[in-house]
């Protein structure tokens, strides 16, 4: 049977913030209810339906009469028949019983004021609020009356604070490199596993590419937590997609783990953001996930019976700085070249938004293409807020042997989506060099042509690197930076470093593209890690067999 996949960031319609000019989904919250998955997020209008995690279908509520959807950073858990959900800003609590309805939630108060709240219900139906957002107290955790929401019946109590002085990952910056400023401590989402409390709290905060999540441990849900060493338990610091902070950990039908998190653009907005779904495990009394290539395509979740270990779809990035070219360009800082440098924070832009515009790339040779992800920016959009406004994108992409004669690869003139990260596979492999990207209606919210990632997968055509680099590494005076180093590769597009606490739970990694040395700054002091690197290029990825503790 040919393999379905998907590919980071979640492919879902995000919504516009007129006074951030730009979009935003965030602190995204995942439960199974009645055979289906609910995902609500932030700031959101409602929240999306899927029965397999890939395809999304919105519910649109009406925020005039249910202002909390309007609210960020969503709570949700689910008692019997019922979804309770709450929100950060001081959201009340509300209920349904049939959230296919958006009209059925019904308030029933809070007793305190909270921020970025999450839910939790223990086997005995004890019912737990956990909350925190900020840079100076700690998350706090209180146990509610659950036949009045008014009343607390214990707490709320400290429970886990930021040690920034021995955690590297709880620093700010975009790779947590920076000593000063503010971390932020907030995100809780609490998880029973086999008799043990788990808590996730984000730090350091939503506008970096550092944006991550740490983990703590505990018998009861009250406490006292103990911080788990292998944290940061998700960490995506680099890559085209990078931060993955604030989200949840969830079992999908089969029992496999998932983290769904957020991630950081924060170019047009601070809180210009995004999502991403990564596989996830419980070992040993620790929280693991894999973000490995994690912005490539994946197999469907529900295609894999081992998500964690054999999700990836096995195909290659063929677009890294391919030979670029557009209609019209806005200025040298949107170059067309922009499109196709792995990152989602730059992007290309045209001079204008309308009908006609177009990019144009040279893979250089031909490949056989199995998927492409085309990722739209926010260039210059006009302020508009929620949804409802008929924005999609229509364009067509054509393909090319030569360059001189064009079929039609993607046709969405008609196209009735909002998708800004619209991942398409191909029926088949398919052959072909040239690629042509043409705008084919008006642009959302009146803003430019524009793209951050024309992104190309498919099959090299050659042989992996020949072997793994011989690294170098070394802890820094300050322990929780290390320094690795290498030589180059001929053969090699790019490297990935991995690293862990355990030889055999390498699953924390770093991506380093036209370099060979990286300094990571996540560690955490007096705790001891095992590291290795890998090389990949178009054809394939081979992986380190060195390991070296530090």
């Amino acid at each position: 049977m040919k393999i379905r996949t998907v590919c980071n960031p979640v492919n879902i319609n995000y919504q516009y913030q007129a006074p951030m000019l730009s979009r935003e989904s965030a602190d995204p919250a995942v439960i199974l209810y009645r055979d289906e998955y609910y995902l609500f997020a932030s700031h959101g209008s409602g929240y999306w339906v899927s029965e397999d995690l890939a395809n999304w279908e919105f519910i649109e509520v009406d925020v005039k009469s249910q202002p909390e959807f309007d609210l960020y950073a969503p709570g949700p858990v689910v008692v019997g028949d019922r979804i309770y959900l709450t929100h950060s800003q001081g959201g009340c609590i509300l209920y349904s019983d049939n959230p296919r309805d958006p009209n059925s939630w019904v308030n029933v108060g809070r007793p305190f004021i909270w921020n970025d709240p999450s839910l939790f219900v223990d086997d005995d139906g004890s019912f737990y609020v956990f909350e925190g957002l900020s840079p100076f107290t700690p998350l706090h955790a209180a146990k509610l009356n659950p036949d009045n929401f008014e009343e607390i019946l214990e707490g709320p109590v400290d429970i886990f604070q930021c040690d920034r002085e021995s955690r590297g990952f709880e620093r700010i910056g975009d790779v947590n490199e920076r000593d000063g400023g503010l971390t932020h401590l907030e995100g809780p989402w609490v998880n029973k596993i086999d008799g043990k409390y788990y808590l996730t709290y984000a730090v350091p905060g939503t506008e970096y590419a550092g944006y991550c999540d740490g983990c703590a441990v505990a018998d009861s849900p009250l406490g006292p937590y103990t911080f788990c060493e292998n944290s940061p338990v998700i960490y995506k610091a680099t890559g085209f997609m990078r931060g993955a902070g604030h989200g949840c950990l969830f079992a999908d039908k089969k029992g496999n783990y998932w983290k769904m998190d957020t991630v950081s653009i924060s170019i047009n907005h601070i809180f210009e953001r995004r999502l991403c779904l990564f596989p996830a495990k419980v070992e040993n009394r620790l929280i693991y996930t894999n973000t490995y290539r994690g912005d490539y395509p994946k197999l469907l979740p529900h295609d894999t019976d081992a998500p964690f270990s054999r999700w990836d779809a096995g195909w290659h990035l063929l677009s890294l700085h391919k030979t670029a070219k557009a209609s019209s360009t806005l200025d040298e800082s949107h170059s067309p070249d922009k499109a196709f440098d792995e990152s989602l924070r730059t992007w290309w832009s045209a001079q204008t938004g309308n009908p006609g515009e177009w990019l144009w790339t040279d893979l250089g040779k031909v490949y056989d293409v199995c998927a492409i992800q085309i990722n739209f920016a926010d260039q210059n959009i006009a302020p508009v807020h929620g949804r409802g406004h008929g924005f999609a994108y229509r364009y067509t992409l054509e393909a090319s042997m030569d360059g001189e004669k064009w079929f039609l690869l993607i046709d969405k003139r008609d196209s009735t989506e909002d998708l800004s990260h619209d991942y398409t596979q191909l029926d088949e492999a398919t052959k072909f060099r040239y690629l042509k990207l043409t705008n084919c209606g008006d642009t959302p919210a009146g803003g430019k042509f524009s793209i951050s990632g024309l992104r190309v997968f498919g099959l090299g055509g050659g042989n992996a690197p020949e072997k793994a680099p011989d690294f170098t590494v070394l802890r820094g005076e300050d322990s929780r930076n290390m320094t690795v180093s290498w030589p180059a590769a001929e053969d090699a597009q790019g490297y990935l470093i991995r690293w862990g606490i355990d030889p055999h739970n390498l699953h924390t990694h770093w991506q380093v593209i036209g370099d060979c040395k990286a300094t990571v700054y996540c560690l955490t002091k007096e705790i001891s890690y095992y590291v290795t690197v890998d090389a990949y290029n178009e054809s394939g990825i081979t992986y380190g067999t060195d390991i070296k503790q530090i």
